[in-house]
C-alpha cells in the first residue's frame, strides 16, 4: 500500500530538503512563451518552498502553489511575506486538486507526479488538466527506467531495504534524503500512452546526470523533461 503522501513529503521538508533558489532552465523557457501568448496564470504543484513560485511572482505572473507538507508551505509563505511578492499558497494533495476548471494558462510540477503509484501519477495528470484553460501547458519531470537509481531500488527491494509497491514503483526509506517516498521508473512509451493521456506532448527529452554515490559507485540518474498541451 502506498503511504500516505504527506507524511512522506513533510519528513524530508523536517529534515531540511533544500533545492536552492535557481529556476530550472526550463521553467524559465515556459514562462518566455506564457509572455509571448500574453499568459499569466500559473500553478506551481507542489511547490516546497517556493523556488519556481517566487521566481515566477517576481516576473509578474499571477501564481498559485499547492503542496501536502504544513513545513514547506510555512517556509513558502514566510518567504512570500518577506519578499512583498504577491502569490498564494494552499494545503492540497496532488491527486486532488481543488481549483475549479481551467483556472491556468499553465502548470509546473518538477520532481513531483512520479512520487505516486501509476492510479496516482494518472489521477494528478487527469485534475492538472481539468485545471488548465484550453491550450494551456503541462511542465512536468518523470524518472527514466534506464536510470541507474532504479537498478538500485530493485537491488534495495532484493535485499530486503525496500518495497515495490507494483511494477517500476518502489519505496526505499534510509536509501537517500527522499527515496522514502514512492519512485516511479517509466519508459517514453508509458509517457505518451498512458500517464499524460489526454495530452499533446509538444516536446519530450532525456536528460542524463552522471555523479558517484556517497560510496564511490558510478550512478547515471536519468530523467524525462516534457511540456504537454491541454
Amino acid at each position: 500500500m502506498e503511504p500516505p503522501a504527506h507524511q512522506g513529503w513533510e519528513q524530508l521538508w523536517r529534515r531540511g530538503a533544500s533545492y536552492g533558489d535557481v529556476p530550472e532552465p526550463e521553467v524559465v523557457a515556459l514562462a518566455s512563451r506564457l509572455k509571448r501568448q500574453d499568459r499569466s496564470r500559473v500553478l506551481d504543484l507542489g511547490c516546497g518552498m517556493g523556488r519556481h513560485l517566487l521566481w515566477l511572482a517576481g516576473e509578474g505572473f499571477v501564481v498559485w502553489g499547492c503542496d501536502v507538507s504544513p513545513t514547506a508551505l510555512a517556509a513558502c509563505q514566510r518567504a512570500i511575506a518577506g519578499s512583498g511578492l504577491p502569490a498564494g499558497v494552499l494545503r492540497a494533495e496532488m491527486t486532488c486538486l481543488p481549483f475549479r476548471g481551467e483556472a491556468f494558462d499553465a502548470v509546473v510540477a518538477w520532481d513531483v507526479v512520479f512520487h505516486s503509484t501509476v492510479k496516482g501519477i494518472v489521477a494528478t495528470v487527469s485534475g492538472v488538466r481539468r485545471s488548465l484553460r484550453d491550450g494551456g501547458l503541462f511542465l512536468a519531470t518523470f524518472n527514466s527506467i534506464e536510470s541507474s537509481d532504479r537498478q538500485r531500488a530493485r537491488d534495495a527491494v532484493a535485499a530486503g531495504r525496500g518495497t515495490e509497491l507494483e511494477p517500476e514503483t518502489y519505496v526505499v526509506p534510509g536509501d537517500a534524503l527522499d527515496k522514502a517516498l514512492p519512485h516511479h521508473y517509466a519508459t517514453e512509451r508509458e509517457i505518451r500512452t498512458r500517464l499524460l493521456r489526454g495530452f499533446r506532448i509538444v516536446s519530450m527529452r532525456e536528460y542524463l546526470r552522471e555523479y558517484e554515490d556517497a560510496r564511490g559507485k558510478h550512478r547515471n540518474a536519468k530523467w524525462w523533461v516534457l511540456a504537454g498541451k491541454r
